[in-house]
This record gives structure tokens, sequence and C-alpha cells, in this order.
């Protein structure tokens, strides 16, 4: 499946494996990059996760609620940028 539809790359395209992805991407994602990564990657962005999703990553990641609050509490404006739309 192609994961990349606006030129976007890195962060973007690993979240919309998270969350679109097959079983077949959800184990190259592990391999790749594993557990520590995508749980940096996975509460920096905890509010594009809903549902299903957020439980399933929470469960294979070994995220508590208690950690994705206090992530949520931290300022915002560190880790937001502009995009870049070609």
């Amino acid at each position: 499946m192609n994961f990349v539809w606006d030129s976007c790359r890195g962060n973007e395209t690993i979240i919309r494996k998270m969350i679109l992805g097959n079983i077949e991407d959800i184990k190259e994602l592990l391999k790749i990059y594993g557990k520590s990564e995508l749980r940096k990657i996975f509460l920096r962005n905890s509010h594009r996760f809903h549902g299903r999703d957020k439980s399933y990553w929470q469960l294979i990641l070994g995220v508590s609620d208690e950690q994705i609050n206090l992530e949520s509490k931290g300022s915002f404006r560190k880790d937001t940028g502009t995009r870049y739309f070609p």
C-alpha cells in the first residue's frame, strides 16, 4: 500500500502505516524502528490515534494512559512546525 500520497516523508509516513497499515506493515515497522522509537512517535502523536487503533498501539508498545496524559500536558509548541506543500 502506498502511504506517501502528498510528498510527506518521515514520521508522517510512519504514523500513516501505524493507523492504516496491515499486519505486514506493522511487522516491518517493528523490525525497522523497534518498540522504543515507535513508542516515542506514538506518544508525540497520540491525538491522531482513536478507538481501536489507540488501544492496539498502547498494548503493543506498553504505553499506559498515564504516560499519554503526561505527554499531552507538555507544550505543543516544541513539536509543531509548518508543513511544506510542494
